[in-house]
């Protein structure tokens, strides 16, 4: 009976690991917005899709032309992904933004944005993320690529 709570434990610390990880990720990329340039920033702006509720990571409402920018902050590793989950977590996310756009902020003109740490080292992978969010108008930044 203990190896099944040893095994449970293992996935739980496992999923505690993640979860700081992204944690630190997104307050490490928030510090970066900090600055007089990001003024019109806001994070964690509360929004609502069907009754339930959330938040934006980091909305930026530019005043020179009245459009914002939605930033949504991800420690994906997509290398510790399968090749057949890549598709439906690119989707998801893809999913989860357009929710805030559509319900929150309709009908301002909308940047859509998601930012990774790094992007995969499997070959083919970076690619594959990119494709599929572009294809959903969402910028891919991969912040390893784009050091502030």
């Amino acid at each position: 009976m203990r190896q099944i709570n040893m095994n449970k434990d293992k996935v739980f610390q496992e999923f505690i690991k993640r979860i700081k990880r992204g944690r630190k990720f997104e307050a490490w990329e928030r510090s970066h917005w900090n600055s007089k340039l990001n003024s019109a920033r806001e994070f964690e702006a509360p929004t609502q899709w069907e009754g339930k509720r959330g938040r934006v990571d980091i909305k930026l409402e530019l005043k020179e032309d009245g459009s914002v920018v939605i930033v949504e902050i991800k420690a994906t590793n997509w290398d510790k992904i399968k090749g057949s989950g890549v598709r439906s977590t690119a989707l998801r996310h893809s999913r989860q933004i357009w929710r805030y756009i559509e319900d929150h902020l309709t009908p301002l003109d909308v940047i859509p944005a998601i930012v990774y740490p790094s992007p995969p080292t499997t070959s083919g992978r970076k690619e594959q993320v990119e494709e599929i969010l572009n294809e959903r108008g969402i910028q891919v930044v991969w912040r390893e690529e784009y050091p502030l």
